[in-house]
């Protein structure tokens, strides 16, 4: 979860932590964890977005900028990996089995259609 952006959707409508955990219906202590940058269960995720009324994804967005692609690839796996969001588990076990099918069936080409070695340039040889 997005801590900053939690932080700033609750001082933007000038509430405490006490007033978000209530009208989300969370502990406050759940609260505290999440802005201070501890994971969100799917269920925590879906009544914050509720109370906010924006996106489960947008309180999961990183702070990733064009210039840290890797350091936002990274993050994406490690979060798809710890089965948090609003992805079931099943959904991305089916995602990353076609991951693995693509990458075999392109190995299996690349086996039987091997690139061409190229022979020096000039002709002689």
């Amino acid at each position: 979860m997005n801590s900053i952006r939690l932080r700033e959707l609750r001082a933007a409508r000038q509430w405490s932590q006490e007033q978000l955990a209530k009208l989300s219906g969370l502990n406050l202590r759940t609260i505290q964890r999440l802005e201070s940058g501890a994971k969100v269960s799917t269920e925590s995720l879906r009544a914050l977005a509720a109370v906010f009324e924006v996106s489960a994804e947008s309180l999961l967005m990183g702070e990733s900028t064009p210039s840290q692609p890797i350091k936002a690839m990274r993050e994406g796996v490690l979060r798809g990996l710890e089965f948090t969001g609003i992805t079931t588990r099943a959904d991305f076990w089916w995602f990353a089995l076609a991951v693995v099918m693509v990458l075999a069936f392109a190995q299996s080409l690349h086996q039987r259609c091997p690139v061409p070695v190229h022979t020096d340039p000039i002709g002689d040889g």
